[in-house]
């Protein structure tokens, strides 16, 4: 019992360093930030806006989210049919709850297999690993463009670049199974784990059509999230639609493969701040859309993820514990 106890709290204490860390290093990149950019012109930037641009980003997060929740309620009612909405909604939204604070949003594995009881949470894990791993895909798949362009290369290199990356994500999109041969590599513990086996149930219930859809709704998510971005930007300072591409793709690429800060705050707002200022977009602009846009579909549905925190039992004290254990023996 006691070893169990230090496992447990040693466990509770890394997840606090973790996170403690975390915040150290957001807080870090935004004091970086303020050796680049006045923190006046972000001011007065923000006080001269047009906030008509920024109520339809605002607007536009209430589609990004009914994107997210039909995507998980399509793919949950693959496992159970029978799942309720306010499943589906309570599962997505505690998750992205719990990714708020975890590096990668790894945390929202374990959130949404927490508020999800009709499915066992291995399962949920596998689905909501599909649905990370193809929006890691999509943001691949458009990231490689701007990276391109931003870098000075010949044009016959550039469009080989994007055509093997395109054909190479593309492809891994529709076959989730590789998530499976990866856990092929893991140790045999965790091979032989009954989770790993409804881990890879999951990953069999997706079939073509269920993969073409997810495509076309992954894409439409990422093209909301794009179009919010173009109205924050214009809402401080002019800016075409290549413009924005440009920078948002490269910036959505680069924060989901180092997630190394709380939200991933810091990193979105440093790499739209260099990625912009590469096309002409003042600083004070950039900074102050990218800050709005994780407000907007991180922050907003964090907060209403609380109320669907789970409720835990509470524990017994260790000698009823000892006692329960006793007794159920001698039963």
């Amino acid at each position: 019992m006691s070893n169990n106890s230090d496992q447990g709290n040693g466990s509770r204490v890394r997840v606090w360093v973790l996170t403690a860390l975390r915040i150290v290093v957001t807080l870090l990149l935004f004091y970086a930030l303020t050796l680049f950019v006045s923190l006046n012109e972000v001011a007065d930037a923000f006080l001269s806006a047009r906030f008509e641009y920024i109520a339809v980003a605002l607007l536009l997060g209430v589609l990004n989210l009914g994107l997210q929740l039909m995507k998980w309620r399509y793919f949950t009612r693959l496992a159970n049919p029978a799942g309720s909405h306010l499943e589906t909604i309570a599962s997505l939204l505690f998750g992205i709850t719990v990714g708020v604070i975890t590096p990668g949003q790894l945390g929202e594995l374990g959130g949404r297999a927490l508020r999800h009881h009709s499915v066992s949470a291995a399962k949920i894990i596998g689905l909501t690993l599909i649905d990370k791993f193809q929006m890691l895909l999509v943001m691949g798949i458009t990231g490689v463009v701007s990276y391109v362009v931003f870098f000075s290369l010949p044009a016959w290199y550039k469009v080989l670049i994007v055509g093997v990356v395109w054909i190479l994500f593309t492809y891994l999109f529709f076959r989730p199974s590789i998530i499976g041969a990866l856990l092929r590599l893991a140790p045999k513990k965790i091979r032989q784990h009954p989770w790993t086996e409804d881990l890879k149930l999951s990953l069999s219930l997706l079939k073509p059509k269920d993969l073409v859809f997810a495509f076309c709704v992954t894409l439409a998510f990422y093209g909301v999230v794009y179009v919010q971005m173009y109205l924050l930007l214009n809402a401080f300072s002019p800016v075409n639609w290549w413009e924005t591409f440009l920078g948002f793709a490269a910036m959505m690429f680069l924060k989901s493969v180092i997630p190394i800060s709380f939200g991933d705050l810091g990193v979105r707002e440093a790499s739209s701040v260099y990625f912009y200022s590469q096309v002409g977009i003042p600083e004070a602009a950039a900074l102050n859309a990218s800050l709005l846009l994780f407000f907007i579909n991180i922050a907003i549905p964090a907060l209403l993820g609380l109320l669907f925190i789970p409720k835990f039992p509470r524990p017994l004290p260790e000698d009823l514990q000892q006692d329960s254990g006793s007794s159920g023996r001698a039963s």
